[in-house]
């Protein structure tokens, strides 16, 4: 089957001649023109139920009313005036409402800026300032952003990396747990590397943080092994080391609550906070305990349109929304249809869907195929790709991650039947792909992860 793509094509051929390569991770070519909701339109007007969010940063869809007219009100009045010379109640009051949902209370402050990867770089500064120490944990697998400091932080991929070192010294990545391994395995060895560092190379009382993704998103949605989190924690708090939940694509309720480290009952120094921060538009967040937050002057961290008015007052229409019983609600019976679809995938298509991943509405699928020499059972990337780009064909926008996994992170007020009918698409391509329906020729749009 096929899609009517001729002006998608076009824009595409177009964007080939001016736009840098390295600016699409693309797998079909979708141009959108026009996203309502939970229901993306393309340039040739096809129609696609939103299995992706953009990224995470559209918890509510787009154009959601509340959102929409806040936006619009912000706009008659101004759309930014820089705060690292003035201030407005548009930006302190969205400070105020994020430091009253700090996970454990206490008191906080928030530095804004323009996206998750600075405020990466902010989790950095400050902790290298607050501890005056210089060495900073993070994860194999962890992906934290495209700045030079948070590509520094991230391990997910060689791509990050390749033909653009040096970069930030003292950062040390390692092993993470997450709760696909037995508890068993994870008690004996999920912190033994760490140990070892710091007995070997690493001296304890130069690290200044462990940042870490409560929910690994780019690397397959694995959502941390329990038993980690809490000995990771432990051993940065009898090292004085400070814990940073790196919450860019995971806070906001993607998992069920506002924050992903509160399913592991860890109270954390700092969150780092991108995408839906801004309720779809441009903004990221650092946010930590005041005594941390004090610890740098102006303009160690500050941008002439970080936290700007816009992205705060749209910020703020989400999360007052967040807090209502409606919402609350919606999420709660989404996250229900969600855990039920998820197992109702595996039951229909065992030894191919071998696993789900991840928390609440942010999720993931497992492909496995079974080697024909040794029957051993093997990440099946090939047949990721092409279910997912029958899917883009049938009328969902989904992804891949990692080798095998389906990216399952739809907005989290999404209609019951698109839902349903989404999962719907996924189980016809499945079965396209089991009784070999889908041609090798698709493999040519591959350009993702």
């Amino acid at each position: 089957m096929s899609l009517t793509t001729t002006k998608c094509n076009e824009w595409v051929e177009r964007d080939k001649k001016v736009i840098a390569p390295c600016q699409h991770l693309s797998y079909y070519p979708l141009a959108v023109a026009k996203v309502e909701g939970d229901t993306i339109y393309d340039e040739d007007d096809n129609k696609y139920i939103d299995f992706l969010s953009s990224a995470s940063s559209l918890n509510l869809g787009s154009c959601f009313p509340v959102v929409t007219e806040a936006i619009k009100k912000q706009l008659d009045q101004f759309a930014q005036y820089t705060p690292a010379y003035t201030y407005n109640a548009t930006n302190i009051a969205y400070a105020e409402r994020l430091v009253s949902v700090f996970p454990g209370g206490g008191e906080a402050k928030v530095c804004f800026g323009n996206c998750g990867s600075d405020a990466n770089d902010a989790a950095v500064k400050f902790a290298r300032a607050y501890t005056g120490r210089s060495k900073i944990i993070t994860f194999i697998n962890g992906y934290h952003g495209n700045t030079y400091g948070s590509m520094s932080l991230s391990a997910v991929t060689t791509r990050m990396r390749s033909k653009m070192g040096p970069f930030l010294p003292e950062i040390y990545s390692f092993p993470f747990f997450g709760d696909d391994v037995d508890d068993i395995t994870c008690e004996r060895e999920c912190i033994k590397e760490i140990e070892r560092a710091f007995a070997t190379y690493l001296p304890a009382e130069e690290v200044a943080a462990v940042i870490i993704e409560p929910v690994q998103g780019d690397a397959g949605l694995i959502a941390a092994h329990k038993i980690f989190m809490e000995k990771l924690f432990d051993l940065c708090k009898k090292n004085g080391i400070l814990f940073i939940s790196e919450e860019v694509q995971q806070a906001f309720f993607r998992t069920g609550k506002w924050f992903a480290i509160e399913h592991y009952g860890i109270i954390p120094d700092a969150v780092v906070l991108g995408k839906s921060v801004g309720a779809g538009l441009t903004l990221g967040a650092f946010m930590a305990k005041a005594e941390i937050m004090d610890a740098l002057p102006a303009p160690a961290h500050l941008f002439t349109l970080g936290g700007n008015a816009l992205a705060c007052a749209a910020g703020c229409a989400a999360f007052d929304y967040m807090q209502s019983s409606e919402f609350q609600e919606i999420l709660m019976q989404n996250e229900s249809m969600m855990e039920h679809l998820l197992d109702e995938t595996l039951r229909k298509f065992p030894g191919f869907v071998t696993g789900k991943r991840g928390i609440g509405m942010s999720r993931g699928l497992v492909l496995m195929t079974k080697d024909e020499k040794t029957g051993i059972q093997m990440p099946d990337d090939m047949g990721t790709y092409k279910v997912l780009y029958r899917a883009y064909e049938k009328g969902l926008v989904i992804i891949s991650l990692g080798e095998n996994v389906l990216r399952i992170q739809p907005p989290l007020n999404i209609k019951a039947e698109n839902l349903q009918r989404a999962f719907e698409i996924l189980w016809e391509s499945m079965e396209d792909y089991l009784d070999g329906k889908i041609s090798d020729d698709v493999m040519r749009f591959r350009n993702g992860w």
